[in-house]
């Protein structure tokens, strides 16, 4: 058995977790609040980057012949045409046969307008609504013309508030990132998981991975695409629940073998059997049995939220990634998640195009404080790169590649935020 180092773990995901379950709330709520919270955190970033030559203003003090340039605080709406609408589905005026849906929303037509708690108003300027979704919250120095559009001079945007110093302890520590073991539907990842796990527990390789402290599981384990949900035969439907629950019993036996040897923390994905709206509620203990009677092993929430050795860890299982590219024009994940760290939200999209709680006195998704990792699961290939706030704030983006497509897996040095991707195939050297 492998000696491990010993480190500081404090979960940070208690405002992912769910205390009641009542969907009887409508959204207002939840973007009502999302605005307030990120007002008073943008009130003191705009003073302290236009200073107090600007005054700011509500959207419904703006006059069309008071031309001075002014500060306004509101939410993002995107109005775009391709967006899926269940009044346009359901319409019986338009008598038209179902369109199949569409991968992506975003057109080159989107119009971007900025709402507060009372009135709207259309952006135009220096503003590029393709690379821009509803539900960002940001400040934003302009005036109003007199069509009643406001001229966009520049935006401001939370940019995930401050961050602790990165601590040193002079050795090495390392995170492991998995993803997308796919372990229903993929047959040819046995060899990969015998290479991973002979590589976790110190056996190949020949050398010590007593550095490596923890290993995190980015979602969608049991399964990694809709395929079988898509089946409308009972028949089929039996045999897919079927090689679900067989494909959950070999997971308990592989986390049972890992959680002896390294703490294992599991997310549940968007294909799991798990809640589907975000937060994703950790895993039963009774999915997997034999690994829960191991205490290093943990079922946790997705988003995902720690603290080891004071680096603070924030990642989301592709979600919030995935329906970011599907509603803009960003076709780089990194460059996506880039984004949701500059505008202080893990998942702006929902619960617009991302199914979400309906929160009524809180928004779990905002980013208070900036992470020194910050990672997104299930993506098609391995990406990394650090982020370089505007305050000092220095962050270590990774897309986690999917394991069922790559093989490979995202490993961290904490003490310097440094990441790899190793690959367990036939032909590793």
């Amino acid at each position: 058995m492998v000696s491990r180092r010993t480190v500081d773990y404090v979960d940070l995901s208690g405002k992912f977790r769910l205390n009641s379950f009542d969907y009887h709330k409508q959204y207002s709520h939840f973007y009502a609040h999302r605005l307030r919270e990120m007002t008073t955190l943008l009130l003191s970033c705009a003073e302290d980057h236009w200073g107090k030559n600007y005054s700011i203003k509500k959207l419904c003090d703006l006059r069309e012949e008071q031309t001075d340039t002014c500060i306004i605080i509101g939410t993002i709406y995107k109005h775009q045409a391709h967006k899926p609408s269940i009044l346009r589905e359901i319409s019986e005026e338009n008598q038209l046969a179902p369109q199949p849906p569409r991968e992506h929303y975003a057109d080159l037509e989107d119009k971007l307008i900025l709402e507060d708690e009372l009135q709207r108003v259309r952006l135009y300027g220096k503003v590029d609504g393709r690379y821009m979704a509803s539900g960002i919250v940001c400040a934003v120095l302009g005036s109003i013309e007199e069509d009643g559009r406001f001229d966009v001079e520049e935006m401001l945007y939370y940019e995930s508030g401050p961050q602790k110093p990165l601590p040193t302890y002079g050795y090495s520590r390392k995170l492991v990132l998995i993803s997308g073991i796919n372990y229903g539907q993929s047959v040819d990842n046995i060899d990969a998981l015998n290479l991973f796990q002979h590589w976790l527990c110190g056996n190949i390789f020949g050398k010590p991975s007593s550095d490596i402290v923890r290993v995190i599981i980015a979602g969608n384990s049991v399964r990694a695409s809709a395929e079988e949900c898509e089946s409308t035969s009972l028949q089929s439907r039996s045999i897919g629940n079927n090689e679900a629950v067989e494909a959950i019993q070999s997971l308990d036996s592989w986390f049972c073998s890992w959680s002896k040897s390294i703490t294992v923390d599991i997310m549940p994905g968007e294909h799991d059997p798990a809640n589907f709206m975000l937060p994703q509620q950790p895993f039963h203990q009774f999915m997997f049995p034999k690994a829960a009677k191991n205490v290093s092993f943990r079922g946790v929430p997705n988003p995902y939220a720690c603290s080891i050795d004071n680096t603070q860890i924030v990642g989301c299982s592709g979600q919030n990634v995935h329906d970011l590219i599907r509603c803009t024009m960003i076709e780089n994940p990194l460059e996506a998640l880039r984004s949701t760290l500059v505008w202080g939200h893990i998942a702006p999209t929902a619960p617009d195009t991302l199914a979400c709680y309906p929160y009524v006195d809180c928004d779990p998704l905002i980013l208070h404080e900036c992470p020194h990792i910050y990672f997104t699961g299930n993506c098609d290939t391995f990406e990394t790169g650090i982020h370089n706030g505007s305050k000092t704030q220095r962050t270590r983006l990774i897309c986690v590649p999917n394991f069922s497509k790559t093989q490979s897996i995202a490993v961290v040095e904490m003490e310097t935020l440094d990441c790899k991707e190793i690959k367990f195939t036939a032909d590793t050297d």
